[in-house]
């Protein structure tokens, strides 16, 4: 049994003689009883501060019933612990009590000690809730204190070798520069992976912050694309830009738009084998040609995406692998890697494509993959292109 501590239970119920005999009861268990006569005065009660581990709450009461007492706690995020009582108790009323958060449900007349067991099993349920809430938490300020903390000094590492790189400190010859430079790409991988985590962190959190203007979606793509051209030529690969003169005018934060680009690019780079090639392509789609156009029900695009106007189009190919068909639908969830391997792609931590789904769907685009067996796959983003044409 759990040491009760003087824990704090707050009995609501407008029949006073039940009220008062609970009272009794669970003050001679060791708790300290409180007593509400209606739902009003019980949430009046919680939001004077006090503290209270388990709520044995009526369901029939004048004015504020229990259930919308129950509802209104599980709105305000109360970690109290809530039974239900009722005189009137059916199957379907207590699963509607469990469906809105409540701990257990009990019809009346009951045995106190059957009462008592339950306030202990409900006591115990909502320890372990907040000790899980609050591993939870600590992980989560673990994960982000060690990733502020690995940023920082690999920032300084990669300054200190582009110092040598460049010749500052002496001669370089083209051997030992491409070595500094590969250890430069090394250290941006992780500070990519990092920032990635950071940011899906921030999303999931709704702490986000975006600066959305209109950019053209082309010239973008095609600045991003020649940062990869030497590591794709050392790599032995082709990576080719086709951006067609169409309108390319979309509204995205520039920032993290280069970063889903990035890591589309650098995915692209990991899975596509020596002498392959990547194409990086960029269309306009106009209204009257928006019909053509097959979202698989996965990427789970919004209702009448497809009627809002005209659409520009960026889709990354590579003569990779491919991917096999029952990870297309998973492959932009966090931690996921793919199964088909090139023997040359250096690992990651999975997170790549999952910012970039986030990040897609803030900008109201919609992003997938396609891939057949054997013949490569290709990243599809589909973005609503901008109504006035105007871009930065």
């Amino acid at each position: 049994m759990l040491t009760k501590n003087k824990d704090r239970i707050l009995i609501v119920d407008d029949e006073k003689e039940i009220g008062q005999a609970l009272e009794l009861f669970l003050a001679d268990e060791g708790y300290v009883p409180s007593l509400a006569s209606d739902g009003s005065t019980a949430l009046d009660m919680l939001a004077n501060g006090k503290d209270y581990t388990v709520m044995l709450l009526d369901i029939s009461m004048p004015g504020l019933n229990g259930i919308t007492v129950l509802k209104r706690l599980q709105d305000a995020g109360s970690d109290t612990a809530v039974i239900m009582m009722s005189g009137h108790g059916s199957e379907e009323l207590a699963v509607e009590c469990m469906r809105n958060g409540a701990e257990d449900y009990i019809s009346k007349p009951f045995a106190l000690e059957d009462m008592l067991q339950r306030i202990e099993r409900a006591r115990a349920h909502r320890r372990e809730r907040i000790e899980k809430r609050q591993l939870q938490q600590e992980r989560e300020d673990f994960i982000l204190m060690l990733s502020h903390d690995m940023k920082n000094p690999l920032t300084a590492v990669i300054g200190s070798i582009d110092i040598i790189r460049e010749g500052c400190l002496g001669a370089v010859n083209d051997e030992q520069e491409e070595y500094l430079q590969s250890a430069i790409d090394s250290c941006n991988e992780v500070v990519t992976m990092i920032d990635n985590l950071l940011d899906i962190r921030k999303f999931e959190a709704g702490k986000i912050q975006m600066t959305i203007h209109h950019y053209d979606a082309g010239e973008i793509i095609s600045k991003v694309a020649h940062q990869f051209s030497r590591p794709a030529r050392h790599d032995g690969i082709e990576l080719s830009v086709n951006v067609d003169p169409g309108a390319h005018g979309v509204a995205v934060d520039k920032n993290s738009f280069t970063r889903v680009l990035g890591n589309l690019l650098g995915n692209a780079l990991k899975f596509t084998p020596e002498d392959g090639n990547i194409t990086v392509s960029c269309n306009f789609i106009p209204e009257n040609e928006v019909s053509s156009v097959t979202i698989p029900v996965y990427a789970q695009a919004p209702p009448d995406f497809l009627k809002s106007g005209s659409f520009v189009k960026l889709a990354i190919y590579n003569s990779g692998n491919g991917i096999l068909p029952d990870e297309l639908d998973r492959i932009f969830d966090r931690y996921t890697q793919f199964a088909r391997k090139t023997g040359r792609e250096r690992g990651g931590a999975g997170l790549g494509l999952a910012y970039c789904k986030l990040a897609i769907e803030s900008f109201h685009g919609v992003v997938w993959a396609e891939s057949e067996n054997g013949q490569g796959s290709t990243f599809v983003i589909l973005l609503p292109c901008c109504s006035d044409g105007t871009t930065k």
